[in-house]
């Protein structure tokens, strides 16, 4: 399902600290590396709200040029990054599988999509539905 991410935008705020320090993220390429920089920051201040592309190549088109960028360096998320630069030998695998042979991850893709679509969520006192993906909802007992 990463290879959605080849299509659609991120804010900087996601990617920033990969850009800026006195060591950024090895894994980006240098070129790629200072036109992110350019573009997210204003003087030496990151501008969280600019919306970067995920798929610098092709940004408005549904392919699998997502997995030629992470072969190339260009992936903007470090996690789908470090799917090929730091990834196990399966991780780099399927990327190489994927960049060539386009219709498999189509096909791959709608079948995980559909999978994905048929979990069946917890409910009730079971589980729930978070208020902000990045943290547990707080119950207060009043």
């Amino acid at each position: 399902l990463s290879g959605a991410h080849t299509i659609g935008k991120a804010r900087c705020a996601t990617f920033s600290s990969r850009l800026m320090g006195v060591q950024p993220d090895s894994t980006i390429q240098t070129e790629y590396l200072t036109s992110l920089q350019q573009l997210c920051t204003q003087g030496f201040v990151i501008n969280n709200d600019t919306l970067a592309p995920l798929d610098l190549v092709t940004p408005a088109a549904f392919d699998n040029q997502y997995y030629a960028n992470l072969r190339s360096g260009e992936g903007l998320l470090k996690t789908d990054q470090l799917l090929y630069s730091n990834g196990t030998e399966t991780t780099r695998e399927l990327v190489e599988f994927y960049n060539k042979h386009q219709s498999k991850f189509f096909e791959n893709f709608k079948k995980s999509m559909i999978k994905m679509g048929n979990i069946k969520p917890l409910t009730g006192t079971s589980g729930e539905i978070r208020r902000n993906c990045r943290s547990i909802n707080s119950h207060s007992s009043a």
